[in-house]
Formats: structure tokens, C-alpha cells, sequence
């Protein structure tokens, strides 16, 4: 990537225009004049031209922009055997070079969706604080102005690029004067008036004419035209920071904002582009063997049809770009039904074909919203009620689809639950994952041990999410953060005291005792922690609860809670008859509990509806980092990594994610090294547990998972792993992805 200083903006406020005096090519200006008046000087260097595309695809300098190391060992072998992508979100998945270059193409019509954003209610807040950290005074006003500039510099420099300047020209004098002047009046000179690139923005065409410019400035001197094009680079890296992930950024509320700008979505209204991207440079074959691109599910049968449609309209028309044998129907859109016999015969008849296309599946993850219980008027008659029928309708328009078109059970291979850990517990979603289960969704995987307030909480979101989702033999977890962070550095990294709420600390408690209480040795920090349990219950249910009375009550979170208030908390005698089979085995599992124990039953209706339990569990308290030692803490996790082992649980591994948004200062320090049993990152008493790597949402943190190959790559090799051992290792996390891949058996 081309990198300028960040946050550097040379349009808006504090600019000074430069003095107004006409400049040929052959003149030399103030270079000042396009830095606001700063003295640095760019210097040139010299790069040798990009070769010309070994293929005559239309589409390969559009669509990867990632440049990658030469390094044969790996590159042979993603040539030979693909890499498997096991979590990637198809939103969020278009890099930032590729939005700039459209953008600057209808600047005003990409500005319109950020200032409905800018606008929009609570999520404006999250936009406008990122706004704030890229250019304290942006607007979408000024914003308009940066991209109109930009694209007007851009002309200016690829005619200086190419020798399409008249001789009797007036160069741009600043980027104000410029972005003010009229249709007519900013080109004049260029002796193609003509903007070629705005019909084909290509990523190759932009570097060749970048490194064009600078051998031309390398061999004849040109400050005013070297500030021209540092303006440019500048505003361009203005831009990626509303779109790319900053290393010196952390936390997934932080993460979250970038999702919320919407600069992706005129880009991602077509998926076309994003299965070339995951498809690589290559017409000969694809880097991605098998996809699994994770998707929002819509809670109105309409719109999920319109998704469904876009999404695998896109796949079709990327195998008929790839494979000259498929025909695509002329009529756009296709009606699903038509669509599905479409992509199921060109599936068919390229069964054989190897790796010239990647095999895509499709995961519905369900959304993670926050639960607010003051005022207690909006909290619903439970925890997380408007999330629970949010995800009850979802679900029902989803199976609703799956069953109105079969075919789509073909694509549809899967569910997960995404988005802020911290908004919702793993409970809430367990309804959701049985009905879905017994309607054939039988793969599963779940966000979480990403993002935790405290190592304990992020242990126990993990410990809950095992035996509240039931998950086991081939069911994943995604990132396990939690479970892999040696706590000594997590210790080192966060303050001595942090704030959690304490009813996330009493269940944080409770799944530490459970864990701990079998082991050997561990007795005295189970004796605590039991007791610890105690007082937080006791302050949050007003009367002694032990831990042997939580334990059970807490064990049955996973129940349905609207069928919990029929039979507990409302007048009426029962669930209603209209209730379908998957609902009503719910109200069943409900009744059953009730009638085999009613007091931890009561217990647990407490903790869900009680408006003053609700309040004193929200209320905030101090914990120590160190609550726990460093030894206990790692004997924890690996009592963790024992169960998923023995579940047949596999974890999907994000590093790039992870680096960004966890405590890690680079990907030598990530956990995976741990789990790969790297000598020095591997722990005395770690057990062996399956693990596959997946890329996450490749345009925000700009790394795909050709990109996370060779980063692990350049991982193993620096912690002293020769290149056949380093790829070994990476070949096994590869093989995890492809044997527990979530394809239908139709897709090879």
C-alpha cells in the first residue's frame, strides 16, 4: 500500500491556497502550495514499472490489490492445493482501493449514503467518533470537497504520468482553487479532456501510473508536481482511515464503527467482484478452494429473497467469467427458482474441474444487539426480549425461505451468531440454534472469547457458549481470543483494575469454579472462587444463594424464555396451540424443567425478569486484572482447550482480526502460534485441539486469507521454524478448513 503521513488533510480549514501564478511543466512552484504550507519535500524514488498482466482477464487489475511477498515455498503451495476459507463476511470484504477508485468517480453519490449514516440516530454517534479520529473538523461536506479534489488531481497527474499536458498550460495552483473551478475551467491544458479512467478503475492501471509519475519526477525535478501528487496520496489515506482498521486501534466497538459509515455499500450492492477478489489473480485456478461467506439474514421474506438473489447471481456470474463453458441467461435478475437450477447444473458439470472456481457455501449469522433495562418500560418482560423476537422472526424467514426453495439448502449449509460480544451472552441465541437444527441447519459456529472486559468473563462466554449451544463433533467457534492469549501478556496490557457489571461477573465465577473444580491442585483458588460466587449472588439476589443452587438455575439460560413467561410469568395457563412443532418442543423442554425443578426454574426466572435483580446485576464493580494468578489463569484455558478437544470442536482463527482488535501488538504474539505447539509459544499441560483459519472481513483489515497464509508464514519462520516445518504447520490449520468445511456434498 502507498502510506502517507496519517490524519495529514491539505483541503478544508487551516489551508492555505497558493499564490495564483501559472506554472508549465518546464517551471518549478512552491511545493508549500500543496502542503498547507509545510516544509517537508517529498523525495522520489525510484521503482521499476509493473509488469503487464500475464492474462488477458478483465476483471484480475480490478479486484486485488493486496501486494504479497515472493515467497515460492507458500506460493506453490496454495497453487497446488488452495486455501480454505473458513469465516469471512461478504460484507465488508471489499478492500478500500477498490472503493476510492469508484468513488472518485460519483463522489456525490457516494457522500449521500455516509451522511444518512452521519444522520442516523444512536449509530451516528459511532460514525462521527470516527470521523473524529481520521480529521477532527470532517463533514460530509468537506468530505465531497477531498473527493472532488482528488479526483481532479488524479486527472492532472495521470496526463503528467502519460505526456498529455499542453505546453501552454496553467497547472493547478492549490487543492482549494482546484476543487472550486468550474467543469470548463480545471482542465484546461490536458490535451485529452476525455477521463478515460472513469469507465475502467483498475488497481494495476493506478499503480502503473503512479510509478510512471515518479520515474518522471526522478529524471526531471518537479516540486510543484511532487506536491501535487502528495496532495493526492494524502487525501487518498484520509479516506482509507474511515475504511481500513488502524493498528493503533483496538476493541470491536471500535471495529463496529467502520461497518457503520457506509462508504462499502454502493460498492457491495453487487457480490459479483467479491468472489473474483476471493478468487485471486489467477484465471487458471483459484487460491480460495472452498468459501464460506457469511451473510445477515433478513426478518421479511422479500428482502431475503432479493439477498439470496444477489449473492448467488454474483457466484454465477463469477463461474461464467472463470469457466467459458457456463452460459448465463440473458434475463437479470433471474427469479431464485430459475437461478438455483442454474448454478446446480454449471455445479454439476464442472464437478471435475478441480480448482479452476472456489466452492462457496453460505452461513446466516444472526446479529448481537445490545440490552438496555432502564427504562424498565422499553427491557420487555425479560432479558433480551426485543433481541429474542428479532431472532425468532429472523429465523422463521429464514427456514421460511429454506423451505419455499429447497434447492437453497444446497448454499444455506449453516448458522452463527456475529457482531459485538459484549451486547449478548450466548444463551440468548440457543432457541434459535435448536429450532434451526431440528429444520436441518445442523452446522454451527459462534462468535466469542473476541472481545471481554475481563480474561475470566472471556473464558466463561466461551464455556457457555459449548454447553448452552451444544456444540461438539465438527461445530465451530470463532476467534476463542480468551482461550489462547497467554495471560501473562494480557496482564502486562491491561490496567491493574477494570469495571465489570456484576452479573457478568457472578456467571464469569461460576464458569471458572466449574471449570477448576475437578483439578488437581487448584483448590485453593476454587475455595475462593466459590466464595467470591457467593457474596456477588447474594448483593445481586438480596438472600443467600449458593454456588450449588446457582449452578443448576444458571444451566437452564439456554431455555426459551417466551415459553419460560407463559409458564411462569404470565396469567394465561400455557403456551398457545398455534405454535408450530419446532416452537412447540421449546414450550415442552420448558414444561419438563418446570415440573423436574421448580426452584431453580424460580431462580432463573429471577435473574431474567426481576427488575430490581436486573438493576443490581447491571451495577458496575471493581476487579482486579490479577484476580486470578497468571498460572491459574493459563490452567483455565487449557481445562478449556481440554473440552473442546474432547467435543470435536473445531476453532477459527483470525489473526489480522485479532491483532486489531485484542491486546496483540503484531502477529508474532498471536495465540494460533500456541495452538500450533510453536516451541516458545507453546505452554507446559497445552492440549492439542483442531484449529482452521479463516480471514474475517478482509477490506477492513486489509488482509485476505492469501494475506493471513503468509503473515502466519513470516510468523513461524521468525520464531525459528525452517520453511517445510513453518508450512507444515499451516498445511494442518488448511486441512482443519477443508475436512470440516460446511459444503454440501454436491459441491465436491
Amino acid at each position: 500500500r502507498i502510506v502517507a503521513r496519517p490524519g495529514a488533510w491539505p483541503v478544508g480549514d487551516g489551508f492555505r491556497p497558493a499564490p495564483a501564478h501559472p506554472l508549465n511543466r518546464d517551471e518549478q512552484g512552491d511545493e508549500r502550495s500543496w502542503l498547507g504550507c509545510r516544509e517537508e519535500k517529498w523525495v522520489s524514488r525510484s521503482l521499476p514499472p509493473i509488469p503487464a498482466a500475464h492474462d488477458d482477464s478483465r476483471w484480475r487489475g480490478r479486484i486485488v490489490p493486496l501486494l504479497l511477498p515472493d515467497e515460492p515455498a507458500v506460493a506453490d503451495y496454495i497453487q497446488r492445493e488452495g486455501l480454505h476459507e473458513t469465516h469471512l463476511h461478504l460484507n465488508g470484504s471489499t478492500f478500500a482501493e477498490l472503493c476510492w477508485l469508484r468513488t472518485l468517480r460519483s463522489p456525490k453519490a457516494e457522500v449521500s449514503a455516509f451522511v444518512l449514516a452521519w444522520t442516523r440516530g444512536k449509530q451516528a454517534e459511532k460514525v462521527r467518533e470516527l470521523v473524529k479520529q481520521a480529521s477532527p473538523n470532517l463533514t460530509p461536506c468537506l468530505l465531497y470537497r477531498h473527493l472532488r479534489t482528488a479526483a481532479r488531481l488524479r486527472t492532472w497527474l495521470i496526463a503528467l504520468a502519460e505526456d498529455r499536458i499542453a505546453s501552454d498550460a496553467s497547472f493547478p495552483t492549490s487543492c482549494d482553487a482546484l476543487c472550486d473551478q468550474g467543469d470548463g475551467e480545471w482542465s484546461k491544458g490536458l490535451s485529452v479532456p476525455a477521463i478515460s479512467w472513469r469507465d475502467e478503475a483498475e488497481i494495476d492501471d493506478e499503480l502503473n501510473w503512479m510509478c510512471k509519475l515518479m520515474l518522471r519526477l526522478r529524471s526531471r525535478t518537479s516540486p510543484h508536481m511532487a506536491g501535487m501528487f502528495h496532495s493526492y496520496v494524502l487525501l487518498m489515506n484520509g479516506y482509507y482511515r474511515l475504511l481500513v482498521h488502524n493498528e493503533t486501534q483496538y476493541g470491536f466497538d471500535q471495529f463496529q464503527k467502520f461497518t457503520l459509515t457506509a462508504l462499502r455499500e454502493p460498492a457491495e450492492r453487487d457480490y459479483h467482484a467479491r468472489f473474483h477478489a476471493m478468487h485471486g489473480p489467477c484465471t487458471g485456478y483459484s487460491s480460495t478452494g472452498y468459501l464460506e461467506g457469511r451473510f445477515a439474514p433478513k426478518d421479511d421474506l422479500i428482502d431475503a429473497y432479493r439477498l439470496l438473489q444477489k449473492i448467488l447471481g454474483g457466484y454465477l456470474d463469477y463461474l461464467c467469467d472463470v469457466d467459458a463453458s457456463c452460459e448465463r441467461s440473458a434475463l437479470r435478475p433471474q427469479p431464485l427458482s430459475k437461478l438455483l437450477s442454474e448454478l446446480e447444473h454449471h455445479v454439476r458439470a464442472s464437478s471435475g474441474a478441480g480448482r479452476n472456481i472456489h466452492r462457496l457455501a453460505l452461513v446466516a449469522h444472526f446479529i448481537k444487539r445490545p440490552w438496555s433495562h432502564t427504562p424498565r418500560y422499553k427491557a420487555g418482560p425479560y432479558r433480551h426480549h426485543a433481541l429474542e423476537r428479532s431472532l425468532r422472526k429472523t429465523a422463521g424467514v429464514l427456514l421460511a425461505a429454506l423451505a419455499r426453495w429447497p434447492r437453497l439448502q444446497t448454499w444455506v449449509r449453516g448458522i452463527d451468531a456475529a457482531a459485538n460480544e459484549l451486547d449478548a451472552p450466548p444463551e440468548v441465541f440457543a432457541p434459535i440454534f435448536r429450532v434451526c437444527l431440528r429444520a436441518g441447519l445442523s452446522r454451527r459456529t459462534y462468535h466469542v472469547g473476541e472481545d471481554f472486559r475481563h480474561l475470566l468473563c472471556g473464558i466463561a462466554n466461551m464455556w457457555d457458549a459449548l454447553n448452552l449451544l451444544d456444540l461438539r463433533y465438527g461445530d465451530r467457534i470463532g476467534h476463542g481470543t480468551a482461550m489462547g492469549i497467554r495471560p501473562q501478556l494480557w496482564l502486562e496490557r491491561m490496567p491493574r483494575t477494570l469495571y465489570v457489571s456484576q452479573g457478568e461477573w457472578m456467571l464469569a465465577l461460576l464458569a471458572a469454579w466449574q471449570l477448576l473444580r475437578g483439578i488437581g491442585g487448584m483448590q485453593l483458588e476454587v475455595s475462593m472462587l466459590q466464595h467470591e460466587l457467593e457474596v456477588v449472588a447474594q448483593k445481586i439476589f438480596c438472600r443467600a444463594v449458593t454456588a450449588r443452587e446457582l449452578e443448576p438455575a444458571m444451566a437452564l439460560r439456554g431455555l426459551d424464555r417466551r415459553a419460560l413467561f407463559w409458564q411462569i410469568g404470565s396469567a394465561q395457563s400455557g403456551p398457545p396451540s398455534s405454535l408450530n412443532d419446532a416452537w412447540r418442543e421449546e414450550a415442552e423442554r420448558v414444561r419438563d424443567a418446570w415440573q423436574k425443578n421448580r426452584d431453580s426454574v424460580r431462580l432463573l426466572w429471577a435473574w431474567l425478569s426481576d427488575a430490581d435483580v436486573q438493576e443490581r446485576a447491571e451495577c458496575l464493580s471493581e476487579q482486579s486484572a490479577a484476580f486470578l494468578s497468571a498460572a491459574a489463569y493459563q490452567r483455565l484455558q487449557q481445562v478449556l482447550m481440554s473440552q473442546v478437544a474432547e467435543r470435536g470442536v473445531v476453532i477459527e482463527t483470525l489473526p489480522s482480526s485479532n491483532v486489531r482488535i485484542s491486546q496483540y501488538h503484531h502477529v508474532g504474539e498471536h495465540h494460533v502460534l500456541r495452538w500450533m505447539r510453536v516451541p516458545g509459544h507453546l505452554q507446559d499441560g497445552d492440549p492439542e485441539i483442531m484449529v482452521c483459519l479463516g480471514s474475517d472481513d478482509p477490506g477492513i483489515f486489509a488482509a485476505d486469507l492469501e494475506a493471513e497464509f503468509h503473515l502466519l508464514y513470516a510468523a513461524l519462520r521468525k520464531s525459528g521454524l525452517g520453511d517445510g516445518d513453518a508450512l507444515y504447520r499451516l498445511s494442518e490449520l488448511n486441512k482443519r478448513g477443508r475436512i470440516y468445511r460446511f459444503h454440501h456434498p454436491m459441491l465436491g
